[in-house]
């Protein structure tokens, strides 16, 4: 009998059970004496208990489910292992324009890394040698004396106002002297700073400063250790890193003096320790002035 008929049958059980029970004066007796007694209490046995509530538990289920016909069951389809080209492809929809997206090398990626000091008093730490223009470098913190060049000069004035003549400075002292860097061209000078050597990186302040005809003409491509991207990558091969600055310092063409502050740059890390900073912005990259040179970082990407 199904679970279903033996339901529809609970009645019939119901009456049959109590088919036994007379209801006369004795009956009425212990009823009322049961009535009368103290009430006393009973543990709950829950291991009758606990079946009896699963097994009504499962009975509710059984009659709240609808029946599913099994007869009819969802396909799927089967393919074969490495046959890639049957397998359909989703379409899918973009808001972003094409290109706008670039998935970089994973692990090696550098953040972005501001290496140009700070603010002094408003204005960026700076040298002023005969209108051209060094931004104070955040490192190296003491560069070795050895490393020192010829002398330029010394600081005759220490003002903030920074568009004059001469050899002068809103951070170091007067009467301080003012050195090239062996090996760096012209691309940095070294002068002290509370008694450490400090370095700083030609820039053009505002649209204010020398611009030469190429990047080449102050910056070297020699002793080069390593290229730095933020956000793209790096180039730790010295030879693929000194090719690479040689295209961008006699290939980029000039686009404007101004030095425009962006989210990204790119670090030109030397084996003497020094680190340049550019600014990056698309395919422009700027300091001492803003270059472009889409070859560069094309090249760059490819070497990754």
């Amino acid at each position: 009998m199904t679970l279903e008929e033996q339901l529809n049958h609970l009645p019939e059980t119901a009456n049959e059970l109590a088919s036994d029970v007379i209801a006369d004066e004795h009956l009425l007796t212990r009823i009322r004496m049961r009535a009368a007694a103290p009430l006393q209490k009973h543990r709950v046995t829950w291991r009758v208990a606990v079946p009896a509530v699963a097994a009504a538990a499962v009975l509710l289920v059984l009659l709240t489910v609808p029946q599913r016909d099994f007869s009819v069951m969802p396909h799927i389809e089967n393919l074969s292992a490495g046959n890639a080209g049957t397998i359909p492809q989703p379409s899918t929809r973009a808001d972003l324009p094409a290109g706008s997206v670039t998935l970089e090398s994973s692990g090696n990626v550098p953040a972005f890394r501001n290496i140009w000091a700070g603010n002094s008093e408003a204005s960026f730490p700076m040298v002023l040698d005969n209108g051209k223009y060094y931004r104070l470098l955040s490192t190296p913190r003491n560069l070795n004396e050895k490393q020192l060049g010829n002398a330029i000069g010394t600081v005759t004035m220490l003002t903030s106002e920074m568009n004059g003549q001469g050899l002068c400075s809103n951070t170091v002292l007067q009467g301080e002297n003012v050195w090239q860097v062996r090996g760096m061209g012209d691309a940095v000078v070294a002068a002290r700073i509370d008694g450490s050597l400090r370095v700083f990186q030609r820039v053009t302040a505002g649209n204010a400063g020398q611009i030469p005809a190429r990047l080449s003409e102050f910056m070297t491509a020699s002793n080069v250790a390593e290229l730095s991207l933020s956000g793209v990558g790096r180039i730790q091969n010295a030879q693929k890193a000194q090719e690479l600055l040689s295209l961008l310092l006699n290939s980029a063409s000039y686009v404007s003096g101004s030095c425009a502050r962006s989210g990204q740059v790119l670090h030109i890390v030397y084996q003497n320790g020094i680190t340049l900073q550019l600014y990056v912005s698309g395919n422009t990259c700027s300091s001492c002035g803003t270059w472009s040179c889409p070859a560069f970082f094309d090249q760059f990407q490819q070497s990754l």
